[in-house]
């Protein structure tokens, strides 16, 4: 019989205290709270976006890290402050290359806040065009952000003391999930947890060698902003590493709730006219980081409601799918 786990804290949930803080911080800015957009909440749950006035009139966005509890279920081998960590390191990074923003699409840097990690990041405000993202964010702007991240030089993130950089590629995926064994092998089972052994075995074998680019590593609709003149920009760098060219498309794809057409369109485009090696590469690309996806859910699904998770078949099926590939995963 499976062991059953107990339900705990999943998220950080802002507290008037936070908001207190974070208000704190504002006037010592000398910027003033307007109302707040809708929908403007962080995804993971860590930290406070709130929207404020300089006496310009000019808008800002004060991103306050929330401190997390500590029963809160972090990704394996994460600890709670690298994701602020790593978000201020890399708008340090940008500052240091790009600091306009002309070849980088990303909210210019306004202040950092004092400590390490830092409490908070003041950022230039993107107000984004009105209307359902499925109608304001196009497979155009998709293909031009991700165009954008392959093209910086991964080797000015390696070294810098603080940034721990993730690394999304398939031993980076096998390693997180070794570190979720005693979690998932309940849902698993020995024989599922075999296939996935050698499954990362042959996917290292494909993609081995491939040149590291820059990952978002949360790349979703929620943390893409277009705004009124069209243009696309990304936010909310958490989760930054390098690695696996195709980590990023296939979180894209495998989170969007967008029409299937849609998406076997998106499919098409990302495969391009890659035919062959390059072709095979890069189905296994896609096809690791849709595993290591379907089993992040898995272990996510039975910390938080053991043998009873709502979502345990259709992971499953998930999962089965991506190792087995072909023609019923990649849609003509």
């Amino acid at each position: 019989m499976r062991k059953r786990a107990t339900t705990i804290a999943v998220t950080s949930i802002p507290t008037e205290e936070h908001w207190q803080a974070a208000r704190d911080v504002l006037r010592e800015l000398n910027l003033t709270e307007v109302a707040q957009p809708r929908g403007l909440v962080s995804g993971h749950r860590n930290s406070l976006p709130i929207v404020a006035a300089g006496s310009s009139g000019r808008n800002f966005l004060l991103k306050y890290y929330v401190p997390l509890p500590a029963e809160t279920i972090l990704p394996a081998g994460a600890r709670g402050d690298d994701f602020s960590r790593r978000e201020a390191g890399f708008y340090r990074l940008l500052d240091s290359v790009d600091p306009a923003r002309r070849e980088f699409p990303a909210p210019r840097t306004i202040a950092v806040g004092p400590g390490d990690p830092p409490r908070w990041l003041l950022l230039e405000w993107l107000p984004f065009a009105a209307g359902p993202l499925a109608e304001v964010i196009s497979q155009d702007h998709v293909a031009e952000l991700l165009q954008r991240l392959h093209q910086v030089p991964t080797e000015r993130l390696l070294g810098r003391r603080d940034f721990p950089v993730e690394h999304w590629d398939p031993i980076g995926y096998l390693d997180r999930i070794r570190a979720m064994y005693d979690a998932v092998l309940f849902v698993l089972g020995e024989t599922r947890w075999r296939h996935v052994q050698l499954f990362f075995s042959e996917a290292v074998r494909w993609t081995d060698g491939r040149k590291h680019v820059l990952v978002h590593g949360d790349f979703s609709e929620s943390n893409i902003v277009v705004n009124d003149d069209g243009r696309a920009f990304m936010v909310d760098f958490e989760c930054v590493g390098i690695g696996n060219r195709d980590h990023d498309f296939a979180w894209f794809w495998i989170h969007s709730q967008r029409h299937p057409e849609w998406k076997r369109q998106m499919v098409a485009r990302w495969f391009g006219g890659s035919y062959g090696g390059d072709r095979i590469r890069s189905e296994w690309g896609i096809r690791s980081a849709i595993v290591y996806v379907a089993i992040r859910r898995l272990r996510w699904g039975y910390l938080t409601h053991g043998e009873d998770d709502p979502r345990l078949s259709s992971n499953l099926a998930l999962l089965d799918a991506a190792i087995e590939g072909g023609g019923a995963f990649f849609p003509a």
